[in-house]
């Protein structure tokens, strides 16, 4: 609920029942005069009283009474002027007020009125550019744009006096929010009908109108004006509101009903399509998403919630622990927190509009507002998540939006048993692109589902790998990101093991002619050193360690081509006598590549040893890399 509607008893019940309470004592003070009351034009003396009373112009164009045991009252052209900076001359327009009121009920209170019939209505509430509220008036005008207190603290909720007005309608209404930063808030009132039988009986209230020029109906049940007039009591709403095939209802109650505060209670929403809560919103609706939901709402002050909640979005359950909106105060964005989990989450859905296949190309942009207005803080939970191809287990995500970035400071997931956790931000850049810098810990890979999942060939090496990297790039979309990325990372193995004839093929050990190794020798360490561009990079240097002999290894390769070309012998050091050490050349494409003999130059070995490049490696993947026992068997 906008700020502009927390005029405490509102402007409508000032100029509006204030005039009439007016008018109505005046009349009954007329002597002899009474009888000829309708006669006289009673607007200028009103409008002065309410200029006095209210601290800004008040003009009334007519207002007439006519005497009864009913008092009417008809009054034209009502206007209340804006605040100096205000976007328009008026904050109030009415055409046409008529009522009447209850002779007695001024005498003995609370007033009691029927046949209210109003028309014509205007209403613009704002904050100008200095952020000074035009709902102020009088001594509350001086306080500019302070913190208003609460009106529990200050008396100015007391509804011990709201009078009860038996039928109301309202005709022709608009309603207008505007903040501070020029955004505006529509409410078109086509019809407003109001109606009880009495003080104690409930109240039936009927709008048929629209937001921001989306078509809105709302019917709501109340509990009667004698509660209503009870200050400490919370007054009862049972309330339904459609859009199209949005349905929202809410059941619960409110402290403050007429500045709609303090409210406290279930609230359920039902969409098919979503567009209309879309088009509320201002936002495209591109595809239809089916959401249900339910939860507590609150509204104090300026924080509104959501809690307990629960719900379906296009076919994916998910539970609402935390939905939070702190309105922001002078010249400050509002804050978003919140803390949502899926038992599953198919973001293709989402994306493309469709179930995609292994072929789709769902891509999410990396969009950075410099001035973000709300501030967010998120976590997000997911069991089973499907993006593209790829499917995910036990997502957790927190993430923060803040000037200029958003910032990832916990992403964990489980892919094909192994475990990923990264951390990183995304910071606007040029030309509309974004900076992503992350980096990302991944440990428990299991070779033979990676080298699948690649499209590689069989490889002699088994067990799990961890890695821990550190990526950076700077474009439009997350899938161009990882493509693009510049990555440098170290692969660690400390267990597992590699078939023994690879030793032998690898240290050309004549023994193997009379002999050939068959089976697995443990792998006591592996360690290599990988970077890359845009998917193409090199693994160098690369160290396998095991009982049989050491391997040392450099790769070339390129994810785009899934080509790569490796070349690996032994260190003479660590094989038998009989080894020739003679290195192999393996290359080609990923699923069928060539084995054949290379050299081994000293530039080679050279290559193979590099061990600036371990000095190279950001702090954390060196770190890492320290850890495994061949990062000292490097460059020997």
């Amino acid at each position: 609920m906008p700020d502009g509607q927390k005029k405490r008893r509102g402007v409508g019940f000032w100029v509006l029942w204030g005039g009439v309470g007016a008018v109505a004592l005046l009349a009954a003070s007329g002597g002899a005069g009474w009888i000829f009351l309708n006669k006289i034009d009673l607007g200028g003396f009103v409008a002065r009283r309410a200029t006095a009373a209210l601290g800004r112009t008040v003009q009334v164009g007519s207002l007439h009474v006519t005497p009864g045991r009913w008092l009417k009252v008809d009054m034209t052209k009502v206007r209340l002027a804006n605040i100096p900076g205000g976007t328009g001359p008026d904050m109030v327009r009415v055409g046409h007020l008529a009522a009447e009121v209850n002779v007695s009920s001024l005498l003995h209170g609370p007033m009691l009125v029927r046949h209210v019939a109003i028309s014509d209505v205007y209403v613009m509430v704002e904050r100008t550019p200095e952020h000074l509220p035009n709902w102020r008036f009088g001594k509350q005008a001086d306080t500019g744009a302070k913190v208003e207190p609460h009106p529990a603290a200050t008396g100015l909720d007391d509804r011990s006096h709201y009078p009860t007005a038996l039928d109301v309608t309202v005709q022709n209404g608009e309603v207008i929010y505007r903040t501070a930063h020029g955004s505006e808030f529509r409410t078109t009132l086509k019809t407003v009908s109001l109606q009880t039988d009495g003080a104690d009986k409930p109240v039936h209230l009927a709008v048929d109108g629209a937001y921001n020029d989306t078509p809105v109906t709302m019917s709501a049940t109340l509990q009667p004006f004698s509660v209503l007039r009870q200050t400490n009591t919370p007054y009862g709403i049972d309330m339904e509101a459609k859009s199209g095939d949005l349905t929202i209802t809410f059941k619960g109650t409110a402290t403050d009903p007429i500045n709609a505060d303090g409210i406290k209670g279930a609230v359920t929403a039902n969409s098919p399509t979503s567009h209309p809560m879309m088009q509320i919103a201002g936002l495209p609706a591109q595809q239809d998403i089916a959401m249900q939901m339910s939860g507590q709402f609150e509204h104090d002050g300026n924080v509104w919630s959501v809690t307990q909640g629960k719900g379906m979005v296009k076919d994916n359950p998910m539970t609402i622990t935390l939905m939070r909106l702190v309105e922001g105060g002078r010249g400050e964005p509002d804050h978003v927190t919140a803390d949502i989990a899926f038992s599953k989450l198919n973001l293709n859905e989402f994306l493309r509009g469709q179930k995609t296949s292994a072929s789709s190309d769902t891509d999410i942009p990396l969009t950075v507002d410099r001035a973000p207005d709300p501030l967010v803080d998120a976590k997000l939970s997911v069991k089973q998540l499907s993006y593209n191809a790829l499917t995910f287990s036990n997502v957790a995500l927190a993430v923060s939006v803040t000037p200029g970035a958003v910032a990832v400071e916990m992403l964990g997931l489980d892919y094909m048993g192994a475990t990923l956790k990264a951390s990183g931000k995304i910071e606007a850049a040029d030309k509309g692109a974004a900076h992503v810098g992350a980096a990302v810990n991944v440990s428990g890979v299991d070779i033979e589902k990676l080298r699948r999942a690649l499209g590689f060939g069989p490889i002699p090496l088994r067990g799990r790998i961890d890695m821990q990297m550190r990526a950076d790039a700077t474009q439009k979309t997350l899938n161009a990101a990882v493509r693009s990325a510049d990555v440098a990372a170290a692969v660690s193995m400390t267990g597992g093991s590699l078939e023994k004839k690879v030793i032998g093929l690898a240290s050309a050990d004549l023994a193997m002619l009379f002999n050939k190794p068959t089976g697995l020798t443990p792998v006591s360490c592996l360690l290599g050193v990988v970077s890359s561009r845009g998917g193409v990079g090199q693994a160098l240097p690369l160290r396998i360690r095991t009982g049989s002999g050491t391997v040392a290894a450099n790769a070339r390769f390129d994810l785009n081509r899934k080509w790569f070309d490796l070349t690996f012998g032994t260190q003479a050091s660590t094989t038998g006598r009989f080894a020739l050490d003679i290195p192999v050349r393996v290359s080609g494409s990923f699923s069928s590549p060539k084995v054949r003999p290379a050299s081994w130059s000293a530039d080679g070995r050279a290559m193979m040893a590099q061990t600036e490049r371990l000095n190279t490696l950001p702090a954390a993947v060196k770190q890492f890399a320290q850890k495994n026992a061949c990062y000292q068997v490097i460059g020997k």
